[in-house]
């Protein structure tokens, strides 16, 4: 295993891994630490994404603030994937596949 990094080095590699959307696992063994240690440390440098960033990463793609809630309203009581609701707004383009 790899000696622990500490100071400067350690902040710089975990700041470089977030920018570099590196898996979290990887940043952790790079710095010898655990992925608990890793996330608190993110967090206190501020480097994590915000709760509507990490959304729009996992989804693929962004709904503007004016169709947020016509898209919610679409997920929740429509009950429809995020994929159908960006179709029926229109937020993908014609070329995109099917989610099946």
């Amino acid at each position: 295993m790899i000696a622990k990094i500490k100071g400067e080095a350690r902040r710089q590699m975990i700041v470089e891994g977030y920018v570099n959307n590196e898996p979290l696992k990887d940043i952790a063994a790079k710095i010898g630490c655990s992925l608990a240690s890793l996330k608190a440390s993110a967090s206190n440098l501020g480097c994590t994404r915000t709760p509507k960033e990490a959304a729009a990463f996992r989804r693929g793609f962004h709904v503007p603030e004016h169709k947020r809630d016509d898209y919610y309203q679409l997920m929740i009581a429509g009950k429809y994937r995020a994929h159908e609701c960006a179709l029926i707004l229109g937020l993908l383009g014609s070329g995109s596949r099917s989610p099946q």
